[in-house]
């Protein structure tokens, strides 16, 4: 999966809330288009050899 097909899945689920005429399936639907949009950008740093290290939910951060 690419970068742009992780962007195009996110317009994809933007276009398909903006009809949604359920309330909490919009929501879940804008909150789908987030996480692709944060996909594509992960995998962009990744190309770019510039990835952050990954944040694991729950645990404190590491002080150096």
């Amino acid at each position: 999966m690419t970068k742009e097909d992780c962007r195009t899945n996110a317009l994809k689920c933007y276009r398909v809330a903006q009809k949604a005429a359920d309330r909490d399936v919009r929501r879940m639907l804008l909150d789908l288009a987030v996480q692709w949009r944060e996909l594509a950008g992960q995998i962009e740093q990744l190309q770019w050899g510039n990835a952050p290290e990954p944040i694991l939910r729950g645990a404190r951060p590491t002080l150096h």
